[in-house]
């Protein structure tokens, strides 16, 4: 943890949890699952705040699609879908797999295929503590690359030929951190 966070009342202090969900950004609730940001330019961006694509969301990712969904959102034209560190901490790989292709269904059925897709790999570490005795996180740098490389195939996989699949790699990150300090 560092020196900054030695003493053991310092322990539990959501800053040396490296947690900044306690921060706050002008027009932007830290609560909200879907929170519109304007900007200064005219434009607007949409963020919606999920748990990954676990069953942790409540109310459930899915949800976000409803069915006036365009008429809400408009038609962007860039996704990025930046998933993967809760999926990795909390969810199977059979689970995972089966709502990335959720996903995927979601977004050909209500984004047009002129959006473009970004999918912003998940980093090498992920969340700040255990929920609690039912969630218990699972987190490797295997099972990281396994869920990075799974949700980028199947995005270029599915849509490859239809839109613009751009990789945010982020993984790359922390994956080339010096082992040795």
């Amino acid at each position: 943890m560092g020196s900054w966070c030695s003493d053991p009342s310092e322990v539990n202090n959501i800053f040396c949890k490296c947690s900044d969900n306690a921060e706050i950004f002008s027009g932007y609730n830290t609560l909200s699952a879907v929170t519109p940001i304007h900007l200064t330019n005219g434009s607007q961006i949409t963020l919606f705040k999920w748990g990954g694509l676990t069953a942790l969301n409540n109310p459930p990712w899915a949800d976000t699609f409803t069915p006036d969904f365009q008429q809400n959102m408009g038609s962007p034209s860039v996704a990025i879908f930046g998933l993967l560190n809760w999926d990795v901490a909390y969810s199977s790989r059979t689970f995972f797999a089966q709502e990335v292709g959720k996903l995927i269904d979601l977004i050909e059925q209500n984004y047009p295929a002129s959006t473009d897709i970004i999918i912003r790999t998940g980093q090498y570490y992920c969340c700040t503590h255990d929920h609690d005795a039912y969630w218990k996180r699972k987190f490797s740098r295997l099972r990281t690359e396994y869920f990075n490389t799974y949700i980028v195939d199947a995005f270029e996989d599915r849509f490859a030929t239809q839109r613009k699949i751009s990789i945010w790699d982020v993984a790359q990150i922390s994956k080339d951190r010096p082992t040795k300090f």
